[in-house]
């Protein structure tokens, strides 16, 4: 398939989105490609389970079947315009400053060092599958008690100020363990930090779960 065909479908868009971490290590043009990286403006990031946050820029996540290779052979026919035309349909803007936002962005930052670069462009902006934002707004009580912080858990959500993962609440509580006796174990966390974590996993297992290969 061409790499200047432009995507029809979400899940075309979300398996760009790691084949880019590859085309960064292409032997051949993965130099170039890293040197491009801070002209982008539009960055789209996806969380394949099990792993930390991915960013590809719309030029690339927009082509199906994308590779280094197809990127630079057919790069002056694409157009920014077009890819976020479509890619507006399954992915929206993180709103900096959100939390989501400072998680993200954070992320991004040390995608970009990982490649030598000290960050993204300035202004640039960042887009998520919708179902992830959709999960902010179904969780407000999540939204305020749970953290992700690349730098804390490994990234994995916890109750906000504390080490204490969202999956360490939900281990214990699934071995038969009451709210009581977890407030006992850890009496800096509240009964709303218990319902916080159980809102937070409510909410990820409430949408389809796509894993890019």
């Amino acid at each position: 398939m061409s790499g200047n065909t432009l995507i029809f479908n979400r899940d075309e868009a979300l398996a760009n989105i790691p084949r880019y971490r590859d085309a960064l290590k292409d032997v051949r043009h993965g130099a170039a490609l890293r040197k491009l990286m801070p002209m982008a403006h539009a960055w789209y990031a996806a969380k394949p389970r099990g792993e930390q946050w991915l960013f590809a820029p719309s030029k690339f996540i927009g082509y199906a079947g994308n590779t280094a290779e197809a990127y630079f052979r057919d790069r002056s026919a694409r157009r920014g315009r077009d890819t976020e035309r479509i890619l507006r349909q399954w992915f929206h803007v993180v709103r900096p400053g959100s939390r989501l936002g400072d998680a993200v962005e954070g992320a991004l930052r040390d995608f970009f060092r990982s490649y030598g670069h000290p960050g993204p462009r300035k202004g640039a902006r960042i887009c998520v599958p919708a179902e992830v934002l959709d999960d902010v707004a179904k969780a407000p009580e999540a939204s305020d008690r749970i953290a992700v912080d690349p730098a804390i858990c490994g990234g994995r959500p916890h109750i906000r100020g504390t080490r204490v993962r969202v999956s360490d609440i939900l281990r214990l509580m699934a071995s038969g363990a009451a709210t009581r006796q977890i407030l006992a174990d850890y009496p800096y966390l509240k009964d709303a930090d218990v319902r916080a974590a159980l809102a937070c996993a409510a909410a990820a297992v409430d949408h389809r779960v796509v894993t890019a290969g």
